[in-house]
């Protein structure tokens, strides 16, 4: 897997990750770290247009931490998540 087929691989991963926060209306107790990965995940996208799958890549790990970490937090971290 190339640079680009990685980043695009990791901006999809992180959209369903954050569909799958909002499901567990996670939103409404975490509304302030979901904008930050929202903000990154428009960053990974933008950068993506621009063909800097690195910088891409790292927007999306940043935005995958944040809703990871509030997902280990609550215990609601399985395999769906992952």
């Amino acid at each position: 897997m190339d640079e680009r087929e990685r980043a695009e691989k990791d901006i999809q991963k992180l959209k369903k990750i954050i569909s799958i926060f909002k499901e567990m209306k996670l939103d409404k107790t975490y509304p302030v770290p979901l904008s930050w990965a929202e903000n990154y995940l428009k960053d990974a996208v933008h950068y993506f247009d621009k063909k800097d799958y690195f910088t891409s890549f790292g927007c999306v790990n940043y935005a995958y931490g944040i809703i990871d970490g509030i997902l280990i937090l609550t215990g609601n971290k399985n395999e769906t998540t992952i």
